[in-house]
């Protein structure tokens, strides 16, 4: 009979080695049915800094609670002003039904709108005049305006910073769901008694000092550390270590081995009651390394040495430890691979520009995000709300004396989040809309959560930004003719060479807001000819315009027979603040947008949102995880229930030729 191999001679190369021990722990789990991972345990959010959420977390309650002035003003009833000019003032009361208010006060009840002080004319005997029209919420922070409830705040498994702490309170959560920490068992196992020619005396004080500085490094990355006095070489006493450390719940044990005497006790302990997975690790420093299997648990047997058993530490066992508490495992680094200098500050190409103000100290705050082959950072608004500091993942510096920083350029940065958040997190260029708010709670909601972080920004931008690698998918909704078709001509016009995919997002209704109840009984375009409504429009090149002189057209209209087709708006709302004013009987816009201030709309066509993704990202997990949730039934019917929206194509990847009619 032929002898076998010493499996003692192999090697085996270190990704292996994590791999066979983390598949050989599935196997344990899968044999009897217990899970001997860290569990959910209940942890008071005031001290849940550093710990790893083991559910999503959603908003118990609006932030803010009630309506906040957002300028120093009046606070009024909006519909109180609607008629109010420089020659006909509504006239109002102070204390009334007109409140003077600072920035951050509470709305009187009843008020919706803060009105400034430009204008204002007070009296001085408790009168008021409102010398302008104030729409609903001018000026004001609006209930749930920084979080609102029923909201996706953190996905499942992400690490709670300070900032996310003070997120979760202002929201009512005084108690959140994380997993337990991971406990570490470690003990060293000595030779036999020493002898001088062996150096005992060195050998005992390597290993006093090893033990203390592995236990430093587990807590460094959140492990509850139990230390044993050094063991003595023999199979019985490890054996007996290891039974004591299961029964006091240890998830991991870890071995420091002095020499061959101990390395071969547990070794022989592992062959007859445990698996040895990887007996020799390509370590260099760290030889010689082994991984096993006991009771479910994973064993680590480093040797005793200094740069060999930190190396291995650092190499082999923090990545599964991280692993195993749920932790990512980049997180270990502390800062961005390949990206970060000595001071720990990251390269990072900027996707839009980032000005200065001479004579201040600017940090702006910063999404980071891998695209392709390299970190891009997309600068986010400074806000002061609980949301703005959750989102920040890296902090640029300008200095008082400092230049703006261009688009393109590249800008050194602080990361504020571990280097995976690199690559769970997904830009995207492009239109704004509810629907993208719903795609961003979706994707927050997944196993393996994807941060949407999405940059508004004109159809031609966005495929700039795509052309130039600074997101991974753009939000196009531009008519290419008058009879249903969308995108495919508008992204071969700006980049004839890209190659392209449009997934559906949704088909949003296009039509005209009119005042609640639609008075007038507006059925088509055709009605404002024909009543001589007065109109308002939205400024050349946006889509909405578009739809809405397509609709002329097919109606047989020209923009002559509008009356006030020249007078154009920058947004959806100021066209409903326009009909909500009596400033025009009509205008082209959405439903959200006539919905939010209490108006009436009638859909007359559609126009469809897609999501022009690169080809050579379709296979990136983050995109893969987006168009895995728009065509879940699920997310179709959420995005429903909002109005105003037709999901027949969502999800879809869209082929030349396909119209809404289609």
């Amino acid at each position: 009979m032929a002898p076998q191999s010493n499996i003692y001679t192999q090697t085996v190369p270190l990704g292996d080695a994590l791999d066979k021990l983390l598949g050989a722990l599935d196997t344990a789990r899968a044999a009897d049915g217990q899970n001997r991972l860290p569990q959910p345990v209940s942890c008071p959010t005031q001290a849940a800094d550093g710990r790893v959420l083991s559910e999503f977390v959603i908003a118990a309650a609006d932030v803010p609670p009630s309506p906040l002035a957002a300028a120093k003003g009046y606070a009024l009833r909006a519909a109180d002003t609607y008629t109010a000019d420089s020659n006909n003032p509504a006239l109002l009361q102070a204390g009334k039904n007109c409140f003077a208010v600072r920035p951050g006060e509470i709305l009187p009840p009843g008020c919706d709108a803060v009105a400034l002080p430009v204008h204002a004319a007070v009296d001085g005997k408790g009168g008021v005049s409102i010398t302008a029209p104030m729409l609903p919420w001018l000026h004001v922070r609006r209930a749930g305006a920084d979080m609102a409830a029923g909201e996706t705040l953190f996905p499942r498994n992400h690490i709670l910073r300070p900032a996310d702490m003070g997120a979760l309170l202002a929201a009512g959560i005084t108690e959140v769901q994380v997993w337990d920490r991971l406990q570490l068992h470690l003990a060293a196992v000595a030779d036999p008694a020493p002898t001088p020619e062996k150096n005992g005396l060195a050998v005992t004080a390597a290993a006093d000092g090893i033990i203390p500085a592995l236990a430093a490094l587990a807590q460094d990355i959140d492990c509850h550390v139990q230390t044993a006095p050094c063991l003595p070489a023999d199979a019985g006493v490890v054996r007996d270590f290891l039974q004591s450390a299961l029964k006091a719940g240890a998830h991991a044990l870890l071995l420091c081995a002095t020499g061959d005497d101990a390395l071969t006790a547990v070794r022989d302990l592992m062959e007859r009651e445990g698996r040895i997975v990887a007996p020799d690790i390509g370590l260099l420093p760290g030889a010689p390394a082994m991984t096993a299997v006991y009771e479910g648990r994973p064993v680590f047997c480093l040797p005793c040495s200094p740069a060999g058993s930190l190396t291995a530490f650092d190499a082999l066992v923090a990545p599964a430890l991280l692993l195993m508490s749920r932790r990512p495992g980049l997180c270990y680094a502390k800062t961005l691979a390949g990206d970060a200098d000595a001071a720990g500050k990251l390269t990072a190409e900027l996707a839009a520009s980032l000005p200065a103000h001479p004579g201040l100290d600017v940090f702006a705050p910063l999404a980071l995000a891998r695209v392709a082959e390299k970190t891009v950072a997309m600068p986010l608004r400074m806000g002061e709300g609980h949301k703005s500091a959750v989102r920040t993942q890296a902090l640029a510096h300008i200095t008082a004396s400092g230049k703006g920083i261009a688009l393109g350029s590249t800008v050194r940065a602080r990361p504020l989040r571990p280097a995976d958040s690199l690559y769970n997190t997904l830009f995207c260029a492009g239109g704004d809309d509810v629907a993208l708010d719903l795609l961003a709670d979706g994707l927050l909601r997944l196993p393996h959560a994807v941060h949407l972080v999405c940059a508004g920004a004109d159809a031609t931008d966005a495929v700039q930004a795509l052309k130039n690698r600074h997101c991974h998918m753009a939000v196009l909704h531009m008519a290419d003719d008058d009879k249903g078709g969308f995108n495919f001509a508008f992204v071969q016009q700006h980049w004839p060479e890209g190659k392209i995919a449009l997934i559906n997002l949704v088909i949003r209704q296009v039509g005209l807001v009119v005042p609640a109840g639609n008075p007038r009984g507006l059925k088509s375009v055709a009605d404002i000819k024909n009543m001589k409504l007065r109109c308002v429009n939205r400024q050349a090149g946006s889509s909405t315009r578009m739809q809405f002189d397509a609709l002329l057209r097919h109606a047989g209209m020209t923009p002559q027979d509008v009356p006030g087709y020249e007078n154009e708006v920058e947004s959806q709302l100021a066209v409903a603040a326009a009909v909500l004013t009596g400033k025009a009987d009509c205008g082209p816009g959405v439903a959200a947008a006539a919905r939010a201030v209490g108006l009436d709309f009638i859909p007359l066509a559609g126009e469809r949102w897609d999501l022009a993704v690169p080809e050579a990202f379709r296979e990136d997990p983050r995109v893969v995880s987006v168009e895995s949730l728009l065509q879940k039934p699920e997310f179709k019917k959420r995005l429903e229930a909002l109005g105003g929206y037709n999901t027949r194509l969502t999800g879809q990847k869209l082929e030349l030729g396909v119209r809404l009619g289609a």
